[in-house]
């Protein structure tokens, strides 16, 4: 009770509130977006044309403002993890300017401005908010996207996919929502290592089987090999965490992860006729359907402008006379991106971007495995996979996969260059690195 009423009587700080306030913000809009769920409109033509969406304006321009209040506030904080991480802020500026060469120059800033405004809330809230707090606003959004599409999925007919009879849920087709499912499950593994009670790693094995559950149910092949995936590098931690008895822990990991990345180019390489050989339920041809013809499509538009690319996010405007010609390459089926992440950055920003793009990816690496963080390796190799056959990295409206990969960046490189200091400072004390 003495403890309750202590916290009563301690004053609000107006500025943390907001960062607070931010943060859950942004969490929420990435998982439930600023759509009304089951709305008809979100499963109308959406190749119709660029429409404006007020909602999603009005959020993202208050997280800019509220952040521009916080940043006068807390300037040096922030200033310090940007200086420090450095590539992923390059990045995200040359997506920025990157409008000045974009055919259709407003759209490609408003695009890259929300590709902005979520890196400096993220930003603000790791250097402010005490992580159990930012773990704690994340268990409550991913808690109420599972149950509400679990539920949804079992009562209210929109909620199946009409064309695949698979669950869909509240999202506009199935594999947005084994997407996000796919997140849930990476987020309950995070709370499942963090939390120290039994009822609390309970709840958390309820939430890894809901989200295994909505993600089967799906039939996303994509998703169900990331979950695969997933399996399989537990278990290489697990063979690690034998083999570090006798100190050769990290070499095992280093070794395997080098297996990977190889068996990652010849998958690359013979990936057609790879998926030729899985089952038809999970619905995929020769062609990994039909993406390895959009992929040689693409790169004959990438070359035409190979150095600086198109603009970010604004090749494939809705509406524009280029869908059409894809359309008609496709007999009829419409595309709206590449369908491989690597390609969509090329497309986007050209060769120069590309590069800016391998930064952050090279920095990442060698911060975790610095770090021996395995829930960050977890992360980096599902984000890998999931850009393989869809565009999902840097790619704002359905931004989960960026939002992931920013917050894990910047809170590795938090980690990181704190350890930094402490090596070169041994008078330190040693519980500040701990409490950190």
């Amino acid at each position: 009770m003495s403890y309750l009423l202590n916290k009563f009587q301690t004053p609000i700080n107006g500025i943390d509130l907001l960062i607070k306030i931010n943060s859950f913000v942004l969490i929420y809009v990435t998982f439930f977006t600023t759509n009304i769920p089951f709305d008809p409109s979100n499963y109308t033509d959406s190749f119709g044309g660029e429409t404006t969406n007020i909602r999603n304006q009005v959020v993202y321009l208050f997280l800019f403002f509220s952040s521009l209040i916080i940043l006068s506030k807390r300037y040096e904080r922030i200033a310090s993890l940007i200086r420090s991480e450095k590539y992923l802020s390059i990045f995200i500026l040359l997506c920025l300017i990157s409008a000045l060469w974009s055919d259709h120059s407003l759209l490609s800033f408003k695009r890259s401005f929300q590709l902005f405004v979520m890196f400096i809330v993220i930003v603000e809230a790791l250097v402010n908010i005490e992580p159990k707090i930012l773990l704690n606003q994340l268990k409550i959004v991913v808690s109420i996207y599972l149950f509400f599409n679990l539920i949804a999925c079992r009562l209210i007919p929109a909620a199946i996919d009409p064309v695949f009879g698979t669950w869909r849920g509240m999202e506009g087709q199935k594999n947005w929502l084994a997407q996000n499912s796919f997140y849930c499950l990476l987020s309950s593994i995070i709370f499942f290592n963090f939390d120290r009670t039994r009822l609390t790693k309970f709840y958390d094995s309820v939430l890894i089987l809901v989200s295994l559950l909505i993600i089967y149910k799906a039939h996303s092949s994509t998703n169900i090999i990331a979950v695969a995936i997933l399996v399989l590098i537990g278990l290489v931690f697990q063979i690690e965490s034998i083999f570090s008895k006798i100190g050769i822990g990290r070499s095992v990991l280093g070794l395997t992860f080098l297996f990977v990345l190889s068996c990652s180019g010849i998958f690359l390489i013979f990936s057609s006729e790879i998926f030729g050989l899985i089952p038809g339920y999970f619905g995929k041809d020769m062609t990994l359907s039909g993406r390895v013809d959009i992929w040689e499509f693409v790169w004959n538009d990438i070359e035409k402008k190979i150095f600086l690319g198109y603009g970010f996010a604004t090749y494939w405007i809705m509406g524009s006379s280029r869908l059409e010609i894809f359309a008609s390459y496709f007999q009829g089926f419409m595309v709206n991106e590449a369908h491989n992440g690597y390609l969509e950055i090329l497309l986007q920003l050209g060769v120069v971007g590309f590069v800016f793009f391998l930064f952050p990816i090279i920095a990442f690496m060698q911060r975790m495995f610095k770090l021996s963080s395995n829930l960050a390796i977890l992360i980096f190799v599902s984000i890998m996979t999931l850009n393989y056959t869809e565009s999902v990295l840097f790619k704002v409206g359905l931004g989960i996969t960026t939002f992931y990969f920013m917050a894990s960046y910047l809170t590795l490189s938090v980690f990181y260059f704190n350890l930094i200091q402490v090596n070169h400072n041994e008078n330190l004390p040693s519980e500040n690195i701990l409490k950190f």
